[in-house]
């Protein structure tokens, strides 16, 4: 009885192993932003709310770069890495130094009109990259509706329990701060500080509003198209900034993976898959049969409706699954792939890999 025992355990173990390396493949569910459900509501009511709760604005740090000129970029931290173009009317001054210090600007009309920031050694005060989401809630009031006024307009920001949880909206003076949480391990992961206006723009949440809502133009092909391409750019470093600060490997790029990635956005997007259930996009496993690529294992990560790299990043990391695939330790190489508001994200591991871990430089 006993030999019977330890043999159906021994071919228990063989048909898991079998099953796992005929498929070593991880295609993870596709994820939806705010952008997807987020609604405009105007309000005919000549009841307007009062604004409320809003904290005095940071005399330190980069928050204190908003509204300034965008000379005094370059004159503190030098010219930029890259200026990219995003679809919001500003474009990207991206600061890729090093994982530690990694940092966007959005510049519109040469002003800062907002930072994004994700590297544990800039300074975001009230805040601290990697500061535990206890300490936060100690002296930030976190609100599910925020109210705003721009000239005779009104807006109201109404947050779902998902968006408190993950992208908890503060309000200062002229002046507000996205903090983007990693509900994992329950600290600050990055912060985006942004004036009224840009916010508007970016309809990060649902907005009632009372008055004329501020809207923006829908690019030129030729502009999405290289706005596409600066933010698969900005996922990679991103994904690369937070593999580093939890010990990871850095992902090297990888063209082939990108044109996967490239072609599997582009079909959802076309093929509008999030209503279109019944369409079937070819699947990452068979598109990397179909190459050339040698792989040991490979995962795939989707998200519909974000608005910029920053957010399709910090959705993937609140997922488990997707998650798990970003943080996969044994992954080496990656190929990002963005077509409008559709993002896919193609990781491997290859055998054969210089080792980058301790690398603190992006480049």
């Amino acid at each position: 009885m006993k030999n019977l025992f330890r043999i159906l355990i021994a071919i228990t173990i063989v048909l898991v192993v079998f099953i796992y390396f005929d498929n070593p493949v991880q295609e993870n569910e596709l994820i939806m932003g705010s952008n997807n459900s987020g609604q405009l509501i105007p309000q005919l009511t000549a009841e307007v709310p009062e604004p409320a709760n809003i904290f005095d604005r940071p005399k330190e740090g980069i928050s204190t770069l908003i509204g300034e000129p965008s000379q005094t970029l370059i004159d503190l931290y030098g010219k930029p890495t890259r200026i990219e173009p995003s679809g919001f009317d500003y474009d990207w001054w991206v600061y890729n130094d090093s994982f530690s210090t990694y940092k966007l600007f959005g510049v519109s009309e040469d002003v800062v009109s907002q930072s994004f920031a994700i590297g544990k050694d800039i300074d975001v005060t009230p805040y601290k990259i990697g500061q535990s989401l206890t300490d936060i809630y100690r002296f930030t009031l976190v609100q599910s509706e925020i109210t705003m006024s721009i000239d005779s307009n009104t807006y109201t920001f109404s947050l779902t329990e998902a968006d408190i949880n993950t992208r908890i909206l503060v309000q200062f003076d002229n002046l507000f701060a996205i903090l983007y949480i990693d509900m994992e391990d329950q600290q600050l992961e990055g912060v985006r500080f942004t004036d009224p206006n840009t916010l508007l723009k970016l309809k990060p949440y649902d907005i009632l509003y009372n008055g004329t809502m501020i809207d923006v133009e829908t690019p030129a092909s030729s502009l999405q198209a290289s706005i596409d391409r600066a933010n698969e750019r900005q996922v990679v470093e991103m994904t690369n900034v937070i593999r580093h600060r939890h010990g990871l490997q850095v992902l090297e790029s990888n063209y082939a993976l990108q044109q996967i990635a490239r072609n599997h956005s582009e079909e959802m997007a076309k093929n509008n898959i999030v209503i279109n259930e019944k369409f079937e996009i070819p699947k990452f496993s068979d598109k990397l049969k179909e190459s050339s690529i040698d792989f040991t294992r490979a995962a795939g990560n989707t998200a519909a409706f974000y608005f910029d790299a920053g957010e399709a990043v910090n959705g993937w990391l609140n997922s488990k699954d997707h998650r798990a695939t970003l943080l996969g330790e044994w992954y080496t190489h990656t190929g990002v792939g963005v077509y409008s508001n559709y993002y896919t994200q193609n990781l491997i591991e290859q055998r054969m890999v210089k080792e980058s871990k301790n690398d603190t430089s992006i480049d």
